[in-house]
């Protein structure tokens, strides 16, 4: 069993490199100060999310009909430094207001809809967070307990049962990796001790079925 299937994330390189970094910077991070969602209409987003999917198509992580459907973009940094609780991702965008069985928590956020999908949906998705500053342990760096996706959705009890029994693991990257992620992989990350930039572009594919409800994007080849 892959790294990634027994324990619900997995550090891989990735081809992007100077220019697109810089890119990313200069044009989606510079008005980023806590986090920014719904990117997928940014073209160098868009760019970004076609080349990472390609590269995980090739090796395996992704179906080739994989579509983005979510990207956002997180800077910790010294004006915006917080701490995330233990939690999964389970909120996901959606084309119109969730009818569907089994699409539940329906709610509006920015102006776009959004609902928990069912749990099927929920684990044939994959969250890709690409580093654009190196994260150590004194910068606020993502933390995960493995294994934890294989329960499907959990309650606030059984989140506090997880950690008590789960090793947790550090997830510390450098400029340019990107860590894969099941979304109902329990993570949380602290304030950082020493603030810096900490940019992450967060993306999400969905590699399996069709769906009842539409994403409110879905970008593909």
């Amino acid at each position: 069993m892959s790294t990634l299937a027994a324990q619900g994330w997995l550090f891989v390189p990735t081809a992007l490199g100077g220019p697109a970094l810089a890119n990313l910077r200069a044009s989606v991070f510079a008005g980023v100060e806590t986090g920014q969602r719904c990117l997928l209409d940014h073209p160098e987003v868009r760019s970004a999310a076609a080349i990472l999917r390609e590269e995980l198509i090739q090796a395996g992580h992704l179906a080739s009909s994989a579509v983005a459907i979510q990207a956002i973009a997180f800077d910790k940094n010294p004006a915006s430094n917080w701490k995330v609780t233990w939690h999964q991702d389970l909120m996901f965008p959606l084309a119109q207001a969730a009818k569907a069985p089994g699409y539940e928590l329906a709610c509006v956020k920015g102006g776009v809809p959004y609902a928990r999908p069912p749990r099927r949906v929920l684990e044939d998705l994959l969250a890709v967070r690409f580093h654009l500053d190196d994260c150590d342990e004194r910068n606020g760096p993502l933390r995960v307990i493995s294994g934890s996706h294989t329960a499907g959705v959990l309650s606030d009890v059984e989140i506090e049962n997880a950690k008590a029994r789960g090793e947790e693991t550090v997830c510390l990257a450098r400029t340019g990796e990107a860590l894969l992620m099941r979304p109902l992989l329990l993570h949380a990350s602290s304030p950082a001790v020493e603030p810096r930039h900490r940019r992450v572009l967060h993306l999400v594919y969905h590699s399996g079925t069709p769906v009842a409800e539409p994403w409110f994007r879905a970008i593909g080849a």
